[in-house]
């Protein structure tokens, strides 16, 4: 049975429509602020806002390596000021509260545990330098509501194009593409408009020559990309060769090629057959 949910939208400024607004489920008590770096202050002074919250921070300037940092805060988007300076990454944050203020801090004690392990799981990196790691003891009569909480932020972080899961299908009912070069040990499929590279594909990092590149700075970034997939799980390295631990999803298939060969590439000829599918577009 389908379910159909609706999400209304209130813009505080409809001049910043791009950069401040509130979205909820009317059904639900849990309520959205979605705000850019520069406009935390506008949503301070709204209704909610300083409530018992859990909180995320993400970057936009990169689309594929997606970047987030988990947080939990019992004076809501106060504690979002201390981020301003202390993490660089992000540029925007979706923050949740309720309207009647029912969270208390064992609740987003636990909801902030079990999203960073989900997000682990994701094609997300996440930037907690110590995410929690210990479940807190929430009893079983409480449980399935903090639950129903995050299942409801799930969502909501959907509707904003979050996606959490990791990509799971059928293999058996995909098309795969391998790279031209047999010595590349890799294959990926195309899944509504994301180039996943698939479980198993073995990776690489950049070559050694990209360090001494003169323009942008590939050899530290996918350096620094294949430590977090490492750290989180996602990459694992059997007999001195790292492979995929799981489905991981790019908005381009350039990205994928550049993990799996560790040189700049164009993902469009790099993969035999894709260079088709991209003139049917």
């Amino acid at each position: 049975m389908i379910i159909e949910k609706t999400i209304t939208y209130f813009y505080p400024n409809e001049n910043k429509a791009a950069h401040l607004k509130v979205f909820q489920d009317r059904t639900n008590q849990i309520k959205a602020f979605y705000f850019t770096k520069e406009h935390i202050k506008e949503i301070e002074r709204l209704d909610s806002s300083t409530n018992y919250a859990l909180y995320f921070l993400f970057d936009n300037s990169d689309t594929d390596n997606k970047k987030t940092y988990i947080g939990q805060s019992i004076n809501g988007v106060k504690r979002i000021f201390d981020h301003i300076n202390k993490k660089n990454f992000w540029s925007y944050c979706i923050l949740f509260v309720t309207d009647n203020n029912s969270f208390d801090k064992l609740t987003i004690d636990y909801m902030e545990y079990e999203f960073i392990k989900r997000f682990k799981k994701s094609s997300y990196i996440l930037m907690n330098k110590d995410p929690r790691t210990n479940e807190p003891n929430v009893s079983m009569y409480d449980k399935p509501n903090i639950l129903s909480y995050i299942k409801q932020i799930e969502f909501l972080l959907s509707a904003e194009g979050v996606s959490i899961d990791p990509i799971q299908t059928n293999l058996n009912d995909e098309k795969f593409y391998y790279p031209k070069n047999r010595d590349y040990k890799s294959r990926i499929f195309v899944k509504d408009g994301q180039f996943i590279i698939t479980k198993d594909s073995e990776l690489r990092r950049p070559v050694k020559s990209s360090e001494f590149w003169k323009t942008g700075n590939f050899f530290t970034r996918y350096n620094d990309v294949m430590d977090s997939y490492i750290e989180d799980g996602k990459v694992v390295e059997e007999n001195g060769v790292l492979k995929a631990a799981i489905n991981i999803s790019f908005n381009s298939p350039s990205r994928a090629a550049e993990l799996v060969s560790g040189r700049s590439t164009n993902g469009w000829t790099f993969f035999e057959g894709l260079k088709e599918l991209q003139s049917l577009n």
